[in-house]
């Protein structure tokens, strides 16, 4: 019987090419086929007892598989558990991040980082049928924490709460499951997590941005993803808002914003909008990209002109 049975071709095609030694012998491949197969340029390497068809991509998943096939039940985390949950803000540096029990050795590979640590709750672990076992969301964002500044975290943790893929309140659990004075890292994360809105979430990065530079700014009731329903229109969803000046923000990022059809809809939706009080105000992504302090110093004024024109109208 050919040593490539059908059962080990099945199995390498679900698990991105790679099938341990292990899993060889249970197909019926003999550890001197298995040593013929590599002679033969068929199998090669990836980390020990663990090996890849030679003509398959040696791609991230590939390594992210097998390093889950390790001895040290390691765990994709990190940036690399961010690209597999297409986290946006990861570094794209060919690099697998693990977590590895404390005082291992797992691999001297140049391609993986292991971090050490007994802190990981099996309800935070997902089991891939590809073979992948990486963090959750809410942990992966935890422990983004050690990788991102404040503003790509707080870019990270909008995503994975607007996309449906943790609260606030699980990713603050996790956070508290692992918190100790040896990690200042999680006392980051709490913080950066407390700064947010009480109420919606930023969709984009972008818009987290932008909503954080403005609280920061000192509007604190400034108020992500406001829906609002516009007699003669519709139901709409504003970027960010404050309910109070009647003032939305639409931060247009998306090349549909920049159309003839997209720029008419925008202006006529906006029209019907100040039909009925409220106005709103357009950010650009050029603005944005070019000269961001710039343009959110002009929103602030627009917010101030905005407060003196609801005090003098309150005072009539």
């Amino acid at each position: 019987m050919s040593a490539l049975n059908r059962q080990v071709l099945e199995w390498t095609a679900s698990h991105h090419s790679v099938a341990t030694t292990a899993d060889l012998l249970r197909f019926g491949v003999t550890h001197a086929q298995i040593r013929q197969l590599v002679e033969d340029d068929i199998l090669e390497r990836v980390l020990d007892g663990a090996y890849r068809f030679v003509g398959a991509p040696h791609e991230e998943l590939t390594r992210c598989v097998a390093a889950c096939t390790h001895p040290a039940t390691l765990v994709i985390e990190g940036p690399a558990a961010g690209r597999l949950w297409n986290v946006r803000r990861m570094p794209y540096d060919g690099l697998v991040y693990v977590i590895g029990p404390p005082a291992s050795h797992p691999s001297v590979e140049p391609w993986m980082r292991v971090y050490r640590t007994a802190a990981l709750d099996p309800h935070d672990i997902v089991e891939r049928p590809d073979g992948i076992r990486l963090t959750s969301p809410p942990r992966t964002a935890l422990d983004l924490t050690r990788y991102l500044g404040d503003r790509d975290l707080r870019s990270v943790i909008d995503q994975i709460e607007s996309n449906g893929m943790g609260t606030a309140e699980t990713m603050r659990r996790v956070a508290y499951d692992v918190l100790s004075p040896g990690r200042p890292w999680v006392k980051r994360f709490l913080r950066v997590l407390d700064q947010r809105p009480q109420s919606g979430v930023p969709e984009s990065h972008w818009e987290s941005r932008v909503v954080a530079a403005l609280m920061a700014r000192g509007i604190t009731d400034l108020r992500p993803q406001r829906w609002l329903d516009v007699p003669d229109w519709g139901r709409i969803r504003l970027d960010a808002s404050v309910d109070r000046l009647c003032w939305g923000i639409e931060i247009d990022v998306f090349p549909t914003h920049y159309s003839e059809e997209g720029g008419s809809n925008d202006r006529e939706r906006d029209l019907a909008c100040d039909a009925i009080g409220w106005r709103v105000n357009r950010i650009g992504s050029l603005s944005l990209k070019q000269h961001f302090d710039r343009t959110i110093d002009r929103v602030m004024k627009v917010y101030e002109r905005r407060c003196h024109e609801f005090v003098r109208r309150d005072e009539r």
